[in-house]
């Protein structure tokens, strides 16, 4: 298991059309499309990597940019997106920031975790050869 994750909340852009709902102590946001955006600082984003899942429902274009540059694009169809997206951040950036784009492909309905972990990617290998073992 990761440990000494960092974390952060997203944020919606353009509140209307975001609704948040606790699933246990867990709280989501949940949406037809929308943006998400979180900051941070430097030393936070050192960690270089931002774990994302997130639950599809209908067809779902996913993109993540890092300080206005593309750093991920997937579209989603009817299931889940679980996984880490290296940041790439600019080095001289004192501050860091990360959009979410979710953009309805003919449809969908999207519902994500309010809160971002961001790892190392020391963290990323830990975890990967604990579930190989």
């Amino acid at each position: 298991m990761i440990t000494n994750l960092r974390q952060g909340k997203w944020l919606p852009v353009e509140p209307v059309g975001w609704v948040r709902r606790a699933y246990g102590r867990t709280i989501k946001y949940e949406s037809e499309g929308g943006t998400l955006r979180t900051t941070t600082s430097r030393l936070q984003a050192d960690h270089g990597q931002i774990y994302l899942q997130l639950e599809v429902t209908g067809r779902m274009l996913v993109q993540v940019f890092c300080n206005d540059a593309l750093v991920f694009e997937d579209l989603v169809a009817h299931g889940e997106l679980d996984t880490f997206i290296d940041l790439r951040a600019d080095p001289f950036a004192d501050r860091v920031e990360v959009e979410l784009h979710l953009i309805p492909a003919t449809f969908g309905s999207v519902k994500i975790a309010q809160n971002v972990k961001f790892v190392s990617a020391r963290q990323v290998a830990e975890m990967y050869l604990a579930t190989a073992s």
